[in-house]
């Protein structure tokens, strides 16, 4: 069912996973309609999509994660489902070394200010969080 974070047992479990190796995060993304910036914020007030807010976010998760030796192999908008349905507006795919890369991501000083707009642009997500085996072009 989809989400917008993880739970405390899920966050645990995966900071606390014993594989050390390359991690690939594939994320099914669903925008709101129209941003929810909360009173005070500078956006508050804006008529813009959620997928505008989400931008701003991914734009700044992408400087912080490429600072912890990660990369964004992928971001782009469902066409359609070929196998399968569902309700997705997006997809995005990072690649990073190991978990604390991840984590080092979330702890950037920027981060509680670029999370803003992900609060702001998202409805929903579902993330699976992939040991990578083979990824072409990638160390």
């Amino acid at each position: 069912m989809p989400a917008f974070q993880p739970t405390g047992d899920q966050f645990r479990a995966f900071r606390d996973d014993a594989y050390d190796g390359p991690i690939a995060q594939v994320n099914l993304l669903k925008f709101r309609v129209k941003a929810e910036y909360p009173e005070g914020a500078p956006e508050y007030g804006k008529d813009e999509p959620g997928e505008v807010a989400y931008q701003r976010y991914a734009d700044a998760f992408g400087v912080a994660a490429t600072e912890a030796g990660a990369s964004c192999l992928l971001i782009g908008e469902v066409e359609r489902y070929f196998i399968g349905n569902g309700d997705w507006d997006a997809v995005m795919v990072m690649h990073f070394p190991n978990r604390r890369a991840f984590i080092a991501t979330l702890n950037h000083p920027t981060y509680q200010d670029m999370h803003r707009h992900r609060d702001a642009g998202l409805l929903c997500q579902e993330l699976l969080t992939t040991r990578v085996k083979r990824a072409e072009g990638l160390t």
